[in-house]
């Protein structure tokens, strides 16, 4: 008997383990926006997904998160130079330069939102970053009226329904629940 018990949990847990690469993705449609959020940190997919909602007229304006990341050049930069080449004027662009993490991506862009007027973004991020990223967003906008829709980029190297076939999508969906446990926590505390 002790043996049954010990399969059926083992089987309980892999079969919950299967799904944690989809529970970190969180994908809604686009609605029409004030701007559109592009949180840095991969290789141009989110500038790229978030140009593609700019171009469909969801949103007027781009607003590009992430810090330095060389002594002279922020991810905002690179990411506004990405935009550039893809047909979005400049002025059509805001940079949001100061962040290095997906809260401070937050925090920095409330600001913006708040100086600008803005009531809604569409937010963009890579697919497995989703649920972290509207935990963080929805925690930091809370008691603003802010209205958000959390729209991903498609990660070709990440397919989160067989995340354990790569090594990097399996280190990516440990550090994903590694950070978002401890965002928790410490939102907690």
């Amino acid at each position: 008997m002790k043996f049954l018990w010990t399969l059926l949990a083992f089987s309980i847990f892999f079969l919950l383990l299967s799904f944690a690469g989809d529970f970190l993705v969180v994908a809604e449609e686009p609605k029409i926006a004030d701007a559109i959020i592009v949180l840095s940190g991969d290789d141009g997919g989110r500038t790229e997904r978030a140009v593609e909602l700019y171009r469909q007229g969801y949103a007027p304006y781009l607003i590009l998160s992430g810090g330095r990341i060389y002594q002279e050049t922020t991810m905002a930069e690179l990411m506004m130079q990405h935009a550039l080449k893809l047909g979005v004027p400049k002025e059509a662009i805001v940079l949001e330069n100061k962040s290095s993490s997906t809260y401070q991506n937050a925090v920095h862009s409330k600001e913006i939102m708040e100086k600008y007027k803005f009531k809604s973004a569409i937010v963009v991020s890579s697919n497995y970053h989703m649920r972290r990223t509207r935990v963080v967003f929805e925690q930091v906008f809370q008691g603003t009226g802010n209205v958000f829709a959390y729209v991903p980029s498609a990660d070709q190297d990440y397919n989160p329904a067989r995340w354990w076939e790569k090594n990097r999508s399996i280190m990516v969906t440990i550090t994903e629940y590694i950070k978002l446990i401890g965002y928790v926590l410490r939102m907690a505390t």
